[in-house]
């Protein structure tokens, strides 16, 4: 099996925030479905998303508000709580108090639900390895569903790019966030990286309700790949 590494240069997160599996860190709503009974749980695509690769908790409580600035008509993004900074890595500020710890929104001028924003990061004290050939996609626990605050996906070159900490820009939803302690923050997906070609084919779609249907159940038993994460 290959091997990730994650290297902590904080020994209180290292000790009581460890990144785990994601199997591990279920969604409460989702742990909460019966087996018995039809939901999403049934749905094998749905349990690989939520259970492949790795979970970056949060290790300190932060929230952060949103202040309209009429003269850039942008949404900028503030820290409420805590005032100052906790420790070396951890941080989520802005802009405006300290360069290098934000962006603005000119760095990526879209309009999210109708508002120019301003980024914040939040830098984490982990190293993460893969072996070569290996990268590792970034991004958010989608099925955690978090209204707070949204994280901005990336891929990283973890076989090469080596540095201390890893940043994660995001930006807040509404007027104010907040990230508690504990609370999934980061989902990690090792892959390696292949070279693709690809081509366009036309074939008529079945009609057949029936072999559809012993397909969708076929799925689990006959085609589905067991993903193994430790």
């Amino acid at each position: 099996m290959n091997n990730i590494e994650f290297i902590c240069s904080d020994e209180h997160i290292l000790k009581y925030f460890p990144i785990v599996p994601a199997k591990d860190c279920l969604p409460e709503w989702y742990s909460k479905l019966k087996a018995n009974e039809p939901n999403i749980s049934k749905c094998m695509p749905v349990r690989d998303m939520i259970t492949s690769g790795y979970i970056i908790p949060n290790a300190y409580e932060q929230e952060a508000g949103s202040v309209y600035n009429e003269d850039t008509d942008v949404h900028e993004a503030e820290r409420i709580y805590p005032v100052e900074e906790i420790g070396q890595f951890w941080t989520v500020l802005n802009q405006m108090t300290a360069p290098n710890t934000g962006h603005t929104h000119d760095q990526c001028p879209v309009d999210i639900d109708g508002r120019k924003k301003s980024y914040f990061k939040i830098n984490l004290p982990w190293r993460i390895k893969t072996p070569l050939g290996y990268s590792c996609i970034f991004m958010q626990p989608f099925y955690q569903f978090n209204k707070d605050f949204t994280l901005m996906p990336g891929i990283i070159d973890t076989d090469e790019f080596d540095l201390n900490q890893v940043n994660f820009p995001c930006y807040i939803n509404g007027d104010e966030g907040s990230i508690k302690v504990g609370q999934p923050l980061v989902q990690i997906i090792p892959f390696k990286r292949d070279e693709w070609t690809h081509n366009l084919s036309l074939q008529e779609k079945s009609s057949g309700s029936k072999m559809n249907f012993f397909l969708h159940n076929m799925y689990k038993r006959a085609f589905h790949k067991k993903k193994k994460f430790q």
